[in-house]
């Protein structure tokens, strides 16, 4: 349904992390609040964000039907999983509303789809990444590479911590609102939290890193002064709720009123990753906007769209403390079809600008083979004749690749013709 358009797209994703802010800081503040989540307004608030996912993904994904991706069978995956996520969704709102809980199997299978699907796609982005750097040195290449190896890693690493978590509370397999969560924070401070810690710590700041070289460019429009100023923002940002670790400046007021200074440093902290993420996005956005391939356009803006969510939805912990009902649980749904995004935007741009790069040289070697073929008939003729034997090999070639891979050549009809002519002038020149 590409009739949505990118404006509706991008009001569906604003949408979608205003709620996801709202899901992560009621998931946050909650153990402080000590209420039971039997309110009213709590169970309105999870129903109505049950309901805005499956609006989202639903749109969403028939966004992405209207676009020519690579691996087509991989979307169908993709879809037919995200429609199995809505269906266990549903079926949490409709347990906590008609009966007063819901089952932990159901809260950790979303978990374990989510994460599973984020491990594969970046890591296989990454090694395509690294791959692609052995041919071409590209500093900013190989710095996503590494992003997206760390990120991958860091999946790894959340999963063991979240189930080294809910493993001690095998015993739980129906939730109700009447617990205390706060008690559990503490038997999972083991080697799990501490590697999922530097691993996301890590991914942030390597990704961050990644985004500056590829905005590097902007540093002479703004001037490097500005510049640093708008990429520093998120970066400060994001650590700056380690302050406690390293610094610990806000320790008097900690002290004098422990309960209010941690929900208000919970909400200030709320929107790190997102914020993150959104920098993050405005990268491929930019590139995409210095390309006047409308195709591999569209791919760039569908991975800024994914590296937003992606960030955004990467926020797992609350969830260990098994709320009632279970906030985070919206954000963290939307982790796999973010990683999904990103995979097939950046790796069907790259398969398209390749296919161009291939097509231009098949038809400069064509022609000159083509020239030899035809050396005797006269010049206007000739010219003729190879024009239309290049075409009929581009466009069998075109389609070849087009029905094996479902990704567009980013080269146009029109473009391919001029340089055709281009070659044909060059070869003219030459003789």
């Amino acid at each position: 349904m590409v009739s949505l358009g990118h404006k509706g797209l991008l009001i569906i994703f604003a949408l979608i992390i205003v709620a996801s802010l709202v899901d992560t800081s009621i998931r946050k503040i909650s153990p402080f609040l000590g209420r039971p989540g039997t309110a009213i307004e709590d169970v309105a608030v999870f129903t109505s964000l049950i309901i805005i996912y499956a609006m989202g993904q639903y749109l969403i994904l028939n966004f992405l039907a209207g676009v020519r991706l690579h691996f087509q069978k991989s979307y169908k995956i993709v879809r037919w999983s995200q429609y199995a996520l809505i269906v266990m969704l549903a079926l949490i709102a409709w347990q906590v509303v008609f009966t007063g809980g819901y089952y932990s199997i159901l809260m950790k299978t979303v978990i374990w789809i989510n994460y599973a699907m984020f491990v594969i796609l970046t890591g296989f982005l990454s090694y395509r990444f690294l791959a692609w750097s052995t041919s071409d040195r590209n500093r900013v290449v190989v710095a996503y590479g590494i992003a997206m190896a760390v990120l991958s890693s860091s999946g790894v690493f959340t999963v063991l911590y979240v189930n080294d978590a809910l493993s001690g509370q095998r015993d739980i397999e129906y939730i109700k609102p009447l617990r205390s969560p706060i008690a559990i924070i503490a038997s999972v401070e083991n080697i799990f939290s501490s590697s999922y810690l530097a691993s996301s710590v890590s991914a942030f700041i390597l990704t961050w890193i990644a985004t500056i070289l590829l905005l590097n460019h902007y540093s002479k429009k703004l001037g490097m002064i500005r510049y640093w100023i708008l990429v520093l923002i998120p970066l400060v940002y994001f650590l700056g709720q380690f302050e406690s670790v390293f610094l610990d400046l806000s320790l008097s007021i900690r002290k004098s009123d422990p309960i209010v200074f941690s929900m208000t440093y919970t909400l200030v902290f709320s929107a790190t990753k997102p914020v993150g993420g959104i920098l993050f996005g405005i990268a491929f956005w930019s590139v995409s906007r210095n390309i006047e391939n409308k195709i591999v356009q569209n791919y760039l803006i569908v991975s800024a769209y994914g590296m937003i969510l992606l960030f955004t939805a990467n926020q797992p912990v609350g969830l260990t403390l098994i709320p009632y009902p279970p906030f985070g649980l919206f954000t963290i749904s939307f982790l796999g079809l973010a990683s999904y995004l990103v995979f097939i935007g950046v790796f069907s741009a790259s398969m398209s600008v390749a296919l161009d790069n291939k097509l231009r040289t098949m038809i400069k070697r064509s022609a000159l083979d083509e020239t030899k073929f035809v050396e005797s008939i006269g010049t206007s003729e000739m010219e003729k004749i190879i024009e239309r034997r290049v075409r009929h090999m581009v466009l069998k070639t075109e389609a070849d690749f087009k029905e094996e891979t479902g990704v567009e050549p980013s080269l146009t009809d029109t473009e391919a013709k001029d340089y055709i002519k281009e070659v044909l002038d060059e070869i003219r020149r030459s003789r």
